[in-house]
């Protein structure tokens, strides 16, 4: 058997919204059906958010721009790493180096495969280990290196190492201003709830119908929901199957991250039309590509649904 609730805001997204469909609708009327203490409130977590906000917007801004500028100094400086390494290596083999000056960089004596550069500290790790390293050949009586030279290298290692450490710092800072933002989900909560009872008190006489119909107006949400059902499929991306990829429906907290195989499956009793989300997270497990689908359930019954997406 259905039956129609509410269904408060779970995500940001959710809040934000909310707030500003009160906010827009109280605004556009000349009779305002909400008590002066909820305006009040109403008018103050609304200040919060969308200055906790604009923060997190530029705190994410500056971190993923510096992400782009540490991956291509990070490439710059893994390339030069292995050419500096294998010239030298063919100088040795050439005899125009000795073999012992390997020390210098601490390479083994005898020749052997290039040293992994494939994490940031690594490749900073060897930067440091050629740039300080040739200056001791030389003061040693070796004869410098070209292609690439020391100055190259300094400069390329000076540059990833900043833009390293200011990862560290904006990730922090991205850190900071989201739980800035999560701080205000409980007042924010008890403000939409408090909106929604007014409004929904004001409307009261209304048939149930008509009552849902001016609420929305406001920004109440409704959900009609039947039995446990589950839905299920796969997700393909980029025409593989999307194993790390997550899925989830856009109003609810059940999660289904995507197998190897590109299998999901959640367990609700939505029906009717919903909006699914697929998201793509980086290494930190920040969100950074969603994709929306619509789809229809039944009151009851599993439904399979396939899913494409493509970067």
């Amino acid at each position: 058997m259905s039956s129609i609730s509410r269904d408060l805001p779970k995500t940001f997204e959710d809040r934000y919204e909310a707030l500003a469909l009160a906010r827009n609708k109280r605004d556009s009327l000349a009779a305002n059906p909400l008590t002066a203490a909820t305006n009040t409130r109403l008018d103050a977590i609304w200040t919060e958010i969308t200055n906790k906000r604009i923060a997190l917007v530029n705190a994410k801004a500056t971190y993923n721009g510096n992400t782009v500028a540490k991956n291509t100094a990070g490439t710059a400086l893994r390339l030069l790493n292995s050419h500096f390494i294998q010239v030298f290596n063919f100088g040795v083999a050439r005899g125009k180096y000795p073999k012992a000056h390997r020390d210098f960089y601490t390479l083994p004596l005898e020749d052997s495969p290039l040293p992994d550069f494939t994490k940031d500290k690594d490749a900073l790790k060897w930067g440091a280990y050629i740039v300080e390293g040739d200056a001791l050949r030389v003061a040693a009586g070796g004869l410098p290196m070209s292609n690439p030279d020391a100055l190259e290298m300094d400069t390329a290692k000076n540059l990833f190492h900043t833009l390293f450490t200011n990862q560290s710092t904006f990730k922090d800072a991205l850190d900071n201003a989201q739980e800035a933002l999560e701080a205000l989900e409980p007042e924010t909560d008890k403000v939409v709830r408090k909106i929604w009872d007014e409004i929904e008190t004001h409307y009261n006489e209304e048939t149930e119908e008509s009552r849902r119909d001016n609420c929305r107006e406001w920004g109440v949400v409704y959900i009609t929901v039947g039995d446990q059902k589950t839905l299920s499929g796969t997700v393909t991306y980029n025409g593989a199957p999307g194993a790390g990829l997550q899925v989830r429906f856009k109003r609810g907290r059940n999660i289904s991250i995507v197998t190897a195989a590109g299998g999901y499956a959640l367990s609700t009793n939505l029906m009717d039309a919903q909006k699914i989300v697929v998201e793509k997270l980086d290494e930190n497990d920040d969100v950074i590509k969603t994709w929306e689908f619509e789809i229809t359930l039944n009151e009851s019954g599993d439904k399979t649904e396939n899913f494409t997406v493509n970067d």
